[in-house]
């Protein structure tokens, strides 16, 4: 029983990574097994006959599939599947009887012996450019009152968890993860990113993975984010 990890899909833009990894290393995984994409993941979005194939692809695949939502996903889809408690925690499939299941915010999920804390979402630094409603939805971003649900969540689980699941990261771990980009020292924080600082403070956990920057880096020993690679879960890019 192995839970891996990945960054960003976009719908299948950059599936590729995972494609490989997949003949290397997924086939021979089984039904006990899991792969965690780290937000975008971005499926449904056209409903092209490719995107489609791809879906089916992943739905096929020995392991499960799981993901927390980031900033570019359809959440109008989402708004319309119903809730199901799954490892722990509350869950939506991707369609009626699909293996994929989106990991729902603020949730703790057992998986393979481990409590893993997932909390998708993230503001888009191109929504003013984006069409509201048909490529861009306010619901990237949790709502206050869907932060303090987690808060509850967190509470029950005495604030300890082995591993987390998201999107965006920490505003602390903002300028260590986007540097060299342009403007890495006075990075854009939010609520979001904020509520991530908290839990910083607060959360006993001993990995952090994210995605989002379109990046493969260990920001330090706790904390990496992802895009093309694929890491078991307690790893890092630098132990993969």
């Amino acid at each position: 029983m192995t839970v891996y990890v990945t960054g960003d899909l976009h719908g299948g833009a950059d599936i590729a990574s995972l494609r490989e990894w997949d003949g290397a290393v997924g086939s021979g995984l089984g039904e006990q097994d899991f792969l965690v994409v780290a937000g975008d993941f971005g499926y449904p979005w056209s409903r092209s006959g490719h995107e489609r194939a791809d879906v089916r692809w992943l739905e096929s695949r020995p392991y499960g599939v799981l993901f927390v939502d980031g900033n570019h996903e359809r959440y109008d889809h989402w708004a319309k599947r119903p809730y199901e408690k799954w490892h722990g925690g509350l869950t939506q499939t991707l369609r009626d009887g699909s293996p994929i299941r989106r990991l729902c915010r603020g949730e703790v999920f057992d998986l393979c012996g481990d409590r893993v804390l997932a909390l998708g979402g993230a503001r888009s630094v191109d929504r003013f450019w984006r069409n509201p409603y048909k490529d861009w939805w306010p619901d990237e971003m949790p709502s206050k009152e869907c932060l303090a649900d987690a808060r509850a969540r967190l509470d029950e689980a005495n604030w300890e968890v082995d591993y987390v699941v998201t999107h965006t990261c920490a505003t602390r771990l903002l300028p260590a993860t986007l540097r060299p980009d342009r403007g890495w020292e006075n990075p854009d924080a939010d609520r979001l990113t904020d509520f991530f600082d908290e839990l910083e403070e607060r959360l006993s956990f001993r990995h952090w993975y994210f995605g989002h920057f379109h990046r493969d880096r260990d920001v330090d020993n706790r904390h990496t984010v992802l895009y093309d690679r694929v890491v078991r879960l307690g790893d890092g890019v630098g132990r993969a």
